[in-house]
């Protein structure tokens, strides 16, 4: 019989794994997520009730197929980073569920509990952005990265808020239920989800609808290259850098006008063979570079291209970055960069600073990996990169500011921010998507620059290496996208804007609020739990 229970038990907390993957793998599904925690909350009350023994594992369990569902395609670069992530991304997950089945928390009537939850949920995914070993990717206010039209709200307070709201009224309509199920009223509990949802959602489609019609009139050109060369058969080795230079300007060659403003290649374009093959930011001067500048020269066009670029120190005995290496006496970085050439030649770099763990960067103990066994390689080049503590905006001659952010820095909301506050008015995303090949990944890559186009209102010119690459408009909607794995290229009008956005003024404040409320929270459950302590010393006294 407790087997049977517990079997039961299990199967609705995968129920609800489930159910939280579905919005990440079919488009227009968010709504979902706002009933996606019920079979899981249903589980949880009938386990406190019962008393029922491990649960943990379902919990840990439903974490784990969510994992599992929306980002098993991480398998296809690294098998070992693959099963890093799943494991440990769903085991942060459980432990806030834990802190959520506490009895200074879930022993509390009402709708706290549930408001507990979506504050310590949060404060993690919050936090979580800013780790040295971060993966973001599956944060709950991503679920409606297809389903934009409910969304629109986050510019004024981010897609952590989401998240928030997601948890709220999932233990609304919870409490509304069980409070059915029990005959008695849930009036209140569902009035109050039908409003969490359908004022925000409301105001969504007419901010929408306002943002059609509203649009700036400058309007400026570009042509977005996408060369699909294959990361794993040629990009590194079966093509030489002549070869897919070749393909890159033929076709930039055949889709640049008079009036392009800005032409867009994707990440790690230029990746030497060897170490004496770099862009060498020192004095800039290489065949793939100096062609490119011809070509901006000859078209009267601004260039922006991915990189592997190098940078050399000054000779000396000591190590000037943790991430630098040494050639003779002397030390030098490498970098996965984004090389801005502007329509007057002059070369401008920015190096991406949210590096890929263990393909792009290693965390360091006292200066040694302990991760080294692990391969996470999620796009972009190998090595270890050095990185820029600041954001680089690129200002073209008529003083357009060109923000880029390099694949994976388009997951990260507050990063992605910080362009625009160093002054971007037009937003660019230059990735390498084809690890993950013909899997939910690059889709999902590609709908989260939806997201930042929502948070910031700033139109996204996004060129992928073997797609997606699309122009994306400040309300979010994808604009010409490229066929998967199509050699292509699009032309398109982008409109940079200068308007701050609440959320870009002011940062995530949902997730500020929500980290302070969790740590009173910490503090009052181990002020509880000591008073706890003390009262049964004293009876037994």
């Amino acid at each position: 019989m407790k087997k049977n229970k517990f079997a039961k038990l299990l199967l609705l907390s995968l129920v609800s794994g489930i159910l939280l993957a579905v919005p990440y793998i079919f488009p227009h599904c968010g709504i979902i997520a706002l009933i996606a925690f019920l079979p899981l909350l249903a589980a949880d009350h009938i386990a406190k009730e019962d008393k029922t023994r491990h649960f943990w594992i379902c919990y840990y369990s439903a974490f784990l197929v969510w994992n599992i569902i929306a980002t098993w395609w991480i398998w296809y670069a690294t098998p070992a980073g693959a099963v890093a992530a799943i494991i440990l991304n769903a085991l942060q997950m459980a432990i806030i569920f834990r802190l959520f089945r506490t009895r200074f928390i879930s022993g509390k009537g009402g709708l706290f509990p549930y408001v507990a939850l979506a504050v310590m949920w949060c404060a993690w995914e919050y936090n979580y952005q800013n780790w040295q070993v971060t993966w973001p990717w599956l944060n709950l206010g991503n679920s409606f990265a297809q389903s934009i039209k409910h969304i629109q709200w986050y510019e004024f307070t981010g897609s952590t808020a989401g998240s928030l709201w997601i948890l709220i009224i999932n233990g609304l309509v919870f409490k509304a239920l069980l409070h059915l199920s029990e005959g008695r009223k849930a009036y209140g509990y569902a009035v109050g989800a039908i409003l969490l949802f359908a004022i925000p959602s409301t105001y969504s489609h007419l901010r929408y609808s306002q943002i059609g019609k509203q649009l700036p009139s400058s309007q400026k050109e570009v042509v977005i290259l996408q060369p699909n060369i294959d990361p794993y058969t040629d990009k590194f080795s079966g093509l030489s850098q002549r070869q897919q230079d070749s393909i890159l300007l033929r076709l930039a060659q055949y889709n640049v006008t008079d009036s392009t403003f800005l032409v867009v290649a994707p990440e790690t374009f230029f990746n030497p063979s060897s170490t004496a093959g770099n862009i060498v930011e020192n004095n800039p001067a290489n065949k793939t570079l100096d062609t490119i500048r011809s070509f901006a020269s000859d078209h009267g066009t601004n260039f922006l291209f991915g990189a592997v670029t190098c940078k050399f120190y000054p000779p000396s005995y000591e190590k000037p970055t943790v991430t630098a290496r040494q050639s003779g006496q002397q030390w030098y970085d490498l970098f996965n960069t984004a090389v801005f050439v502007d329509q007057e030649n002059k070369v401008n770099f920015y190096h991406k600073s949210k590096l890929v763990i263990m393909a792009e960067t290693i965390p360091y103990i006292n200066g040694k990996s302990v991760f080294s066994s692990l391969g996470l390689d999620l796009g972009g080049g190998f090595g270890n990169f050095g990185k820029q503590e600041f954001r680089t905006v690129f200002r073209s001659k008529d003083n357009i500011k060109i923000g880029t952010a390099v694949c994976y820095e388009s997951v990260f909301s507050n990063f992605f921010r910080e362009y625009i506050l160093e002054g971007a008015n037009l937003m660019t995303v230059i990735t390498n998507d084809g690890w993950w090949k013909n899997t939910s990944g690059h889709i999902q890559h590609l709908h989260y620059a939806s997201l930042r186009a929502i948070e910031t209102r700033r139109d996204i010119a996004r060129s992928a290496n073997t797609g997606i690459s699309a122009i994306i408009n400040r309300r979010g909607d994808i604009i010409q996208p490229t066929p998967w794995w199509n050699e292509c290229a699009i032309r398109g009008l982008v409109t940079p804007d200068d308007h701050l956005t609440c959320f870009v003024r002011h940062g995530d404040l949902a997730g500020k609020c929500c980290t302070l409320l969790f740590i009173l929270e910490i503090v009052f459950m181990v002020i509880a739990s000591l008073a706890g302590l003390v009262t049964r010393i004293l009876r037994r006294r």
